[in-house]
């Protein structure tokens, strides 16, 4: 995500711990602001609904002790031509007997000074109501008796008025998260841009770089993590280096005895007159001489492993003249084998960045399994070419060739392609990959001309 997909990013995590507790304060807001929201608009329209109590009250009459509403039509249809709520209004005499109105509007359950609104919240037919009640003194002497004039109304206005206040407040409240979103989500990416270069730095950097990475740039939390790389690099690299000078020691302490044994086989088959005892002495020879063979490749696979120096240690060397020196010294062993060993250079040369120990132990290899492994009377060719920006260094035989499902393996230590009737040790294309690897370049495996033996090629960047 991939790891990237099975694991949130840092970025999101912590914008996530960011925007969780906003949003959850902005909707805590919205119920605080709605409340008041619907406070304010209920102040606002009780007002309204009193000045409609009031003009009702100015239409209730008293003629001989009986209580009656002058009410004209015009004036009951303006009161109840709202357009958004449903207005009701009665009036109740001081017995409380039913003058006019809508019957059974909720009377309140406390009763004001005459003069006086009050306002509470009812249920009528069913819908929530607001309500105005005003007491009027009959003759204007509350001994006389009090009139009772109710006007109510459904709350659609104040919820919609409401509803305005409060998208009018948070909406603002809103884009402003979205932007501060933004603005963190930018923030956090610039502030996680040195893991970023951290990053890309370790994917980029060389299996044979193990310097350690620089600290001084880093930000102060993420310098632990570099102290700990940087500490993990040290200690590889310790380990790599012991690894390689036990190889290389034990190689070296082999060397001798094999050379001293070789010889003395050698000796001792120019005096022996037995048959068996030449046989056997024969085979000491041969095993000896596998066993020197393996040495020298464990020593070159010690020199050719990570820890050595980076690119920018390596020299100019004009690749063209180093293959065709090498491929010389391999001709004696190609006349006895009964191979046709050629060369095919570039036309005008071809330099390459590199060891120049390393590039000739590489080519040699290839030569070796080239020539061990192409029957006697076949030819074996070395070619340097320039293709594109790239200079490619070639082995090309007419052996037996390499199976397709063998020839990433045959890259492997010590792996060995079964039937192919040759004495090998398993190490050579090994160590050629070791190497190509170390100087940057591209290494392949395929079939020769005609579609029979083997072509290795060896792609380095950068002609000039």
């Amino acid at each position: 995500m991939s790891a990237r997909g099975s694991m949130v990013s840092l970025r999101r995590r912590l914008l996530t711990w960011l925007l969780v507790p906003l949003l959850a304060i902005w909707v805590f807001s919205a119920v605080i602001a709605y409340y008041f929201a619907y406070g304010f608009a209920t102040l606002a329209y009780d007002n309204a609904l009193f000045e409609s109590t009031l003009d009702v009250a100015r239409q209730v009459k008293v003629a001989g002790g009986e209580v009656r509403l002058d009410l004209p039509r015009e004036a009951l249809d303006m009161l109840e031509s709202d357009k958004h709520d449903r207005v009701y209004y009665m009036v109740t005499g001081p017995k409380g007997e039913f003058v006019s109105g809508h019957v059974g509007l909720p009377l309140p359950a406390v009763n004001t000074a005459p003069g006086k609104p009050g306002y509470y919240d009812a249920t009528y037919r069913g819908t929530p109501v607001r309500v105005a009640a005003l007491q009027l003194a009959i003759d204007g002497r509350p001994e006389n008796g009090l009139v009772l004039v109710q006007v109510a109304e459904t709350l659609n206005k104040r919820h919609a008025l409401a509803n305005e206040i409060l998208f009018g407040m948070l909406l603002p409240a809103l884009l402003l998260i979205a932007v501060a979103a933004m603005v963190v989500w930018y923030g956090i990416g610039r502030g996680l841009k040195p893991l970023t270069v951290l990053s890309r730095a370790l994917r980029t950097r060389s299996h044979r770089d193990l310097s350690p990475l620089p600290e001084e740039h880093a930000p102060a939390e993420v310098r632990p993590v570099v102290r700990a790389l940087n500490d993990l690099l040290a200690r590889l690299g310790e380990a790599l280096s012991a690894q390689q000078r036990f190889i290389a020691d034990a190689a070296h302490q082999l060397r001798t005895p094999l050379a001293g044994m070789k010889t003395q086989t050698e000796l001792a088959l120019r005096h022996a007159t037995s048959g068996d005892v030449r046989h056997a002495l024969q085979q000491i020879h041969a095993a000896t001489a596998h066993t020197a063979h393996l040495v020298h490749q464990l020593l070159a696979l010690a020199r050719a492993e990570p820890g050595k120096p980076p690119l920018e240690a390596f020299e100019r060397i004009d690749l063209d003249r180093l293959a065709r020196d090498t491929a010389t010294e391999w001709v004696p062993r190609a006349v006895e084998r009964n191979i046709d060993l050629g060369f095919d250079g570039a036309a005008n040369g071809a330099r390459v960045s590199g060891d120049p120990f390393l590039l000739r132990e590489m080519l040699a290899n290839l030569l070796d399994n080239a020539i061990r492994y192409t029957q006697p009377g076949g030819s074996v060719t070395v070619r340097v070419a320039l293709e594109g920006d790239r200079i490619a260094l070639s082995v090309e035989d007419n052996g037996p060739g390499v199976p397709e499902q063998e020839r990433e393996r045959v890259f492997e230590r010590f792996h060995r392609v079964l039937g192919s009737g040759a004495d090998g040790c398993g190490l050579g294309l090994a160590i050629v990959r070791e190497i190509a690897e170390g100087h940057g370049a591209e290494i392949s495996l395929g079939s020769g001309g005609g579609a029979a033996g083997t072509v290795v090629k060896v792609a380095f960047p950068g002609a000039a």
